[in-house]
């Protein structure tokens, strides 16, 4: 497998300009399995306040990765994975969102319904029910509508955050993000408290937002038209975060309340954040306790026919850094390019 960003980056290029590809297949063996791309937003990152980072890709760069894997490959839904995860001759893709933005439905949905193709869209029932701002956008959003020249906040950070150009800007939310998501849950309302005091812009109002998430009439719509709905908690806390009755509350929970809305049963999740370290053995015995089959994590990687986990199944991420000739060579060799 590619370790490194720059050499996956320049062998990705040279593999699809030169079209290597069946002497570059014929070194490394035919892979056979599952590859499942995930993606969260759909759109133009620079007119959002919120995290850009989450836009996965523009509507047409979606639409050339949709028709790229839909000339090419096995697009599969849920039903189809016993199939494809237990036939050892199969090479199969999945498609993947999280969360339940509006823009799954307004601007990847009508994608996927031209090409005929299927994804998988995993919702936290409590972003459609309540329309809270999610903690991630919240951090972007105090971050972006910071007036100081530098954000400094010694009690988790040496140096202080400039805020004087948009990658520094993307840094700062970067690093707040990540030590946002390693403290434990029961913190994290006093965290985002306190940097909106040193931010000066106090927490997110209500009125800042637009309408950001699907209603369930949209996700009944898109599940009348093929596409397959999983779990992703109520409130999308880090799982391994949070005390075991709180992990079974927010998985037992979401699960009944989607399949409340949609008057059918669910079996595939995907977990919060999805790093290794965002969930635990505990978090997937709690899982297949609530009658879930399948569980998705988010750290890179592809399904192989023999010695998966049904409760780790990868998924490569789809972000804006993954160019269109990366994005094909994960698809066409991700033993050698599926990794984050």
């Amino acid at each position: 497998m590619v370790t490194t960003t720059g050499t996956r980056d320049i062998l990705a290029n040279t593999f699809e300009r030169t079209g290597t590809g069946s002497l570059l297949s014929a070194t490394v063996g035919r892979w056979n399995g599952l590859v499942v791309f995930n993606y969260h937003r759909i759109g133009n990152a620079l007119e959002s306040s919120f995290d850009r980072a989450l836009f996965s890709a523009s509507q047409d760069e979606f639409e050339q990765q949709v028709r790229f894997l839909k000339r090419n490959f096995d697009i599969v839904g849920v039903e189809d994975l016993p199939r494809v995860l237990h036939d050892a001759s199969s090479q199969a893709v999945m498609i993947t969102f999280d969360d339940g933005y509006l823009d799954n439905y307004e601007v990847a949905f009508p994608v996927l319904k031209e090409y005929k193709a299927t994804a998988l869209f995993f919702i936290a029932s409590g972003f459609l029910d309540d329309h809270p701002i999610a903690w991630w956008d919240e951090v972007a959003w105090m971050v972006r509508m910071c007036k100081l020249p530098n954000l400094q906040w010694k009690e988790y950070f040496e140096e202080p955050f400039p805020l004087k150009s948009e990658p520094a800007i993307a840094e700062a939310i970067r690093q707040l993000l990540l030590k946002l998501k390693s403290i434990p849950e029961s913190e994290a309302a006093g965290f985002l408290t306190q940097l909106g005091a040193i931010t000066g812009t106090g927490r997110c109002p209500e009125d800042v937002l637009d309408t950001i998430w699907m209603s369930w009439d949209m996700v009944r719509e898109m599940r009348r038209s093929g596409m397959d709905i999983g779990g992703h908690t109520v409130t999308h806390p880090v799982l391994a975060n949070c005390p075991t009755e709180q992990q079974r509350h927010e998985i037992q929970q979401s699960k009944l309340r989607i399949e409340q809305e949609l008057a059918e049963p669910i079996s595939a999740f995907s977990y919060p954040v999805g790093q290794p370290d965002s969930f635990t053995e505990e978090t997937k015995q709690i899982l297949a306790e609530a009658g879930y089959e399948w569980g998705f994590s988010f750290y890179g990687g592809y399904c192989p026919t023999s010695g998966f986990d049904p409760y780790d199944l990868k998924r490569m991420p789809v972000e804006k850094r993954v160019h269109r000739n990366l994005f094909r060579s994960i698809a066409k060799l991700p033993q050698l390019f599926a990794k984050k």
